[in-house]
C-alpha cells in the first residue's frame, strides 16, 4: 500500500512537471494556456479547441480541413502536431485548422499577450519539398464567429506565417477595414528567423497609455520586439476599437496551396516532416 501510494505520487508529480510547461512572463499571469499533454495520436481537448471543417476553402487553398486526429494529435510528450497529408490516390490534400473555443480581450489599463511556441519547416533553402505549405499562427475578431461581422472587419493578427516565398522570414501582419470601408494589410513588417526549430511567437495588445493613439500592438520572436502598430497609425478609434478592444480567437493551421504560397508540386513532401508542431499556447494578462 505504501508502496504503491508513494509511486503514484511519483507518477502525479512527473504529471505537474511536465504540465508545468507553460512560461512564466514578469508582471504578467496566465489567463488561458493548452500544453498539449496527453497520450500519444490523441486528439486535442475539444473543450479547448474547435477542429473546424468548413466546405470551402479561402484564398484558392488546396486542402480539406479534417477533423481526424491523423491530421492534428498530440505527440505523447507535450507537442501538438498539424500535419498535411497528400492522398496517393488523387493527389489531393488534407491537414487541420485548431481555433480555441475561448477568446479574450484585453481590459482597459491593461496589457495582454497571446503566445505560442512553434516549430516550422525550414522554408530558408526553397526547397521544392515544402512548396506550397502555409502553416501559422494567428487571430480573428470573435465577432466573425458571433455577431455577423465579416473579414476583414472583425480585425486579423498575422502572428506567425512561414511559407516558401518568406523563405527564413516571418510576415507579422494586420488586416482591417479602413475608415473608407476598404481592405487595409499594409501594415507589416518581416523578421528572419531559423526553420526546423522551436521558437516563441508573441502578439502583446496594450492598453496600459489612457491615450488610445498611443496604445500599441506589439509582435515579439524570442521575446525581441520585430512590429508594432499604434492606434495613432490606424488613426481612427472606432477602428482601433475593433483590433484592440475586442475579444480575439486563436487559431493554428497548415494550409496547403493558393495564392499566397502558391500550389505544391509532386516533389511537395507531406506527413511529419511537413508537420508545424507546438509545445504550447499561452494568454496573459498584466498584473
Amino acid at each position: 500500500m505504501v508502496r504503491g501510494f508513494h509511486l503514484a505520487s511519483i507518477i502525479c508529480m512527473l504529471l505537474e512537471t511536465a504540465r508545468a510547461a507553460i512560461p512564466q512572463l514578469t508582471n504578467y499571469h496566465v489567463v488561458w494556456a493548452d500544453d498539449f499533454n496527453g497520450p500519444q495520436g490523441s486528439a486535442t481537448d475539444r473543450s479547448y479547441w474547435n477542429q473546424i471543417t468548413p466546405t470551402k476553402n479561402s484564398n484558392g487553398e488546396l486542402q480539406r480541413y479534417t477533423d481526424s486526429p491523423a491530421n492534428a494529435h498530440l505527440s505523447g510528450d507535450g507537442q501538438l502536431y498539424i500535419i498535411p497529408k497528400r492522398s496517393p490516390n488523387d493527389n489531393t490534400w488534407t491537414s487541420a485548422r485548431l481555433e480555441s473555443t475561448g477568446s479574450w480581450v484585453c481590459p482597459p489599463g491593461k496589457a495582454m499577450v497571446y503566445q505560442a511556441e512553434i516549430r516550422v519547416p525550414d522554408f530558408s533553402t526553397g526547397s521544392a519539398q515544402f512548396k506550397g505549405l502555409w502553416p501559422a499562427f494567428w487571430a480573428l475578431g470573435n465577432s466573425v464567429r458571433w455577431q455577423n461581422v465579416r473579414w476583414p472587419q472583425c480585425g486579423e493578427w498575422d502572428i506567425l506565417e512561414a511559407a516558401s516565398p518568406l523563405r527564413g522570414q516571418n510576415q507579422g501582419t494586420l488586416h482591417f477595414l479602413d475608415a473608407g470601408g476598404h481592405l487595409n494589410s499594409s501594415l507589416q513588417n518581416r523578421v528572419a528567423y531559423q526553420g526546423g526549430a522551436y521558437h516563441t511567437w508573441a502578439l502583446k495588445v496594450d492598453r496600459r497609455s489612457g491615450d488610445w493613439r498611443q496604445q500599441k500592438l506589439t509582435w515579439y520572436l524570442d521575446g525581441n520586439p520585430f512590429h508594432s502598430v499604434t492606434g495613432a497609425q490606424i488613426g481612427h478609434l472606432q477602428q482601433w476599437t475593433e483590433l484592440a478592444y475586442m475579444k480575439f480567437f486563436v487559431i493554428l493551421n497548415v494550409a496547403v496551396g493558393g495564392g499566397f504560397p502558391g500550389n505544391p508540386t509532386a516533389a511537395t513532401v507531406g506527413g511529419y516532416e511537413a508537420s508545424m508542431r507546438v509545445r504550447y499556447v499561452g494568454v496573459y494578462e498584466s498584473n
